[in-house]
């Protein structure tokens, strides 16, 4: 029930977010690399450990309070066990999210978020039925800020 419930809340979030936003994303900022290096980091350095068994897409966002400061960040990646180490500065924050691209009932996903060596952050999930069309199978995260580990309380 606890994963129903976070899936729904998930859903929730991302069709509310792309009814703000008409769905936009701006690619003029997006790299199709996650960078080992943010703005010149040196605040703390987090590690973004994925786990999948299926063909997905790890994406990182990292963005200032203001929005002056904002990169969108992604690697896709096959079925396997990832881990990116990332240099950060303070006062950045963002969202990391796993998403399956085309998954199949049974497909697991899981990722968790190490901050100056301590997890902050930890979520893993299975598709326990085939996907309807417009639905998405993903877990995510947001951070008010990574170098302290600080999750959103939005």
């Amino acid at each position: 029930m606890k994963t129903l419930v976070r899936t729904v809340l998930g859903l929730v979030l991302v069709l509310g977010w792309w009814t703000i936003t008409g769905n936009m994303v701006s690619t003029d900022k997006a790299v199709a690399k996650i960078p080992a290096s943010v703005f010149g980091g040196g605040a703390a350095k987090i590690m973004v450990e994925a786990e999948t068994t299926t063909p997905s897409r790890m994406m990182i966002g990292f963005s200032d309070a203001s929005g002056d400061r904002n990169l969108e960040s992604y690697e896709d990646i096959p079925a396997g066990t990832y881990r990116w180490s990332i240099d950060v500065p303070s006062d950045i924050g963002g969202y990391i999210e796993l998403n399956a691209v085309a998954p199949n009932a049974g497909d697991r996903l899981k990722f968790r978020v190490v901050s100056n060596g301590k997890t902050v952050f930890e979520d893993s999930d299975q598709l326990e039925q085939p996907l309807e069309p417009g639905y998405a199978f993903f877990v995510q995260a947001y951070f008010e800020d990574y170098a302290k580990g600080q999750l959103s309380r939005d």
